[in-house]
């Protein structure tokens, strides 16, 4: 293990020790956490399909049927 010192704004700092304190864990396992998930294929995988659902629940962004486009019109040339 290497020590890393962080320079964070002090109202994240009190954030995250109230965060760790209700997890029942550290800033320090919280950061190596993150850190890891955020390092990981997996990790990575899981924060993409997090953000395509929350862009989900925002609700279509066309206002016209999908079918209704026709193939010559999707390849058109402006």
């Amino acid at each position: 293990m290497r020590n890393i010192t962080f320079n964070l704004p002090a109202d994240l700092v009190r954030q995250a020790k109230v965060y760790a304190a209700e997890q029942d864990t550290t800033i320090n396992s919280l950061v190596r956490e993150l850190l890891q998930e955020k390092l990981t294929r997996e990790g990575r995988t899981r924060m993409a399909a997090d953000r395509l659902l929350d862009l989900a629940e925002c609700g279509p962004y066309f206002t016209i049927d999908p079918g209704s486009i026709r193939r010559a019109e999707l390849h058109e040339r402006r």
